[in-house]
This record gives structure tokens, C-alpha cells and sequence, in this order.
């Protein structure tokens, strides 16, 4: 509904700051309410003036003015500590509904993971973010990926239920992200990328194989051991979509994403990665060995 404005007529005995000087109005208000608190306060002086002399002469009436003092003055504290209990109580209250990480997840709320690719100029990266916070998502992990002039954003976030990957694809849209990749996501991917690669090379030493460990470091859809590379793809080289990797002891890896296309950044990862499973399988060097 549209607003509407109502105007109304200026009234003669007032200015915008009040009423018009000279006008008896204003003279005989603003001398009404002077003369009503010099009446009080004449009137309160005078009451405690006779209390004190009715009492004072009195026998015992020192006494009374004394505990009459003490009982004003104890109620008053205990008006005001169960003032600041009580907002003490609230303050804790609110404290624990806003507390991030405990407790349930509030009711239909979901973890996204959400992957787009951003201009490398600055504020970019904030315009995204407020988007998010626009729609009451919670960002809890974030991995850029720089590439060139461009950046690959990397986004674990939990949003509310009515918010789905449509509404997230659209507020990507409005801060200027591109071809946005939205998918369910699992609260054991809320990990940052060392910790990922740790528990990855320990398991490669259990027996788990390299190619399944590569697949989960990147979020590749598959990942095979094959023997020489497919047509049209080069080893060692990030390519759209497909990774080919040399491994020792001869052969690749090849790693598939159906969407996202792999990053400089995640190559020289799982390079790293494969070094340091090759160094794991190796013996071990004796102690004091030069």
C-alpha cells in the first residue's frame, strides 16, 4: 500500500520551535509549570520541616527518624538488587539463545556447501558475504581459491530451512558471483584443509588407496588409477574439469568433477599430497643415520 502523506495547517501561535513568543499562550504555560514545581517543592521543604521539629522535640523521636531512615534506605537496595538480578537473568537468557554452537540446530536449518567463482577486486568477497547474511545464513568454513582475475570461493555455511539452493544461486547473482555450485553438505566436512589433508595421509598409511584420499581432499565426483592418461587430457596439468596426476611406481590418477572446474591451488595440493604418501611409504631411516 502506498503511504500518504497528510498535510495540516500551520497553527498562528506556533513556530517550529515552539510557541510564538509574546503570545499569552506561551507566557502563561511556561509560567504555570515554573510556578507547579516551586509549589512542590516549597510544600515537600515544609513537610519535612515539621516532621523533624514534631519528632525531633519528642521523646524517642530521634529514634524514629533514625530507623525511618535505615528502612528508606533498605528498601531502596533491594529494589535496586532485584532490578539487576532480574536483568542479569534476561542478559543470560538472551546470551544463550544467540550462542553460535550450542545446543540443537534451530528447527530445518541445513549446511550447504556452496562454490563460486568471484571477480579478484576488492570488497568482492564482502558483497558475497553480506548476501549470505542478508538470507540469515552462518558462514562456518571458507576457502579461497585465487586464480586468474578471477577467485574460486569455497563456502560451508548452514542456512535457514525455507532458504534452498535457489536463493542461494540468486543472492551469489545479485553480489556478482559466477556459475554458483550449491549442494548438500556434511558436517564432517567442516574441516579446515590441513586438518583434511592429516587425517588423509594417516589413513592412506592404514591402507586406504591414494586415489580414493585424492578424491576426497579436492571434492572430486571420482577419482580412478589408470594406466596412461585419456585423450586430450595432460598429466600434471589442471584442466577444466579432469586431473591427471602422476603417481610413483607408475601410472595416474584421474580425478573428475562434473561442475566445478580444479584450481591451480587444489593441483599443487594434491602434488603435495602424493609426496608426502610416497615419503610415508618409504622405510624409515635409522635414528643417527647421516
Amino acid at each position: 500500500m502506498d503511504a500518504v502523506e497528510t498535510a495540516h495547517a500551520p497553527d498562528p501561535d506556533r513556530t517550529p520551535y515552539g510557541a510564538r513568543g509574546g503570545t499569552p499562550h506561551g507566557l502563561f504555560g511556561f509560567m504555570g509549570r515554573e510556578a507547579l514545581e516551586l509549589g512542590a517543592l516549597l510544600l515537600a521543604g515544609g513537610a519535612a520541616h515539621l516532621l523533624v521539629l514534631s519528632l525531633g522535640h519528642s521523646e524517642g523521636g530521634g529514634a524514629l527518624l533514625i530507623a525511618l531512615g535505615a528502612a528508606l534506605v533498605a528498601g531502596a537496595s533491594m529494589h535496586r538488587w532485584l532490578r539487576h538480578r532480574r536483568q542479569a537473568r534476561a542478559g543470560r537468557a538472551r546470551r544463550g539463545r544467540a550462542a553460535p554452537g550450542t545446543g540443537a540446530r534451530p528447527p530445518g536449518e541445513r549446511l550447504w556447501r556452496l562454490r563460486v567463482a568471484v571477480d579478484d577486486l576488492p570488497g568482492g568477497l564482502a558483497a558475497l558475504t553480506g548476501r549470505m547474511a542478508e538470507l540469515g545464513a552462518d558462514i562456518r568454513l571458507v576457502q579461497v581459491h585465487p586464480g586468474a582475475g578471477e577467485a574460486l570461493d569455497d563456502f560451508f555455511l548452514t542456512a535457514p530451512g525455507p532458504v534452498g539452493p535457489e536463493r542461494l544461486r540468486a543472492a551469489v547473482a545479485r553480489a556478482g558471483g559466477h556459475a554458483p555450485v550449491v549442494e548438500p553438505a556434511d558436517v564432517r566436512d567442516l574441516r579446515d584443509t590441513t586438518g583434511r589433508a592429516l587425517s588423509l595421509v594417516a589413513a592412506v598409511a592404514g591402507g586406504v588407496p591414494l586415489a580414493e584420499a585424492l578424491a576426497d581432499l579436492c571434492g572430486a565426483d571420482g577419482a580412478e588409477h589408470v594406466a596412461a592418461p585419456p585423450e586430450g587430457t595432460a598429466p600434471d596439468e589442471p584442466a577444466g574439469t579432469a586431473l591427471c596426476l602422476s603417481v610413483p611406481g607408475g601410472g595416474h590418477i584421474l580425478l573428475r568433477r562434473e561442475r566445478v572446474p580444479f584450481t591451480a591451488v587444489e593441483f599443487a595440493r594434491c602434488q603435495a599430497f602424493i609426496g608426502a604418501a610416497a615419503a610415508m611409504s618409504r622405510p624409515a631411516a635409522p635414528l643417527g643415520a647421516a
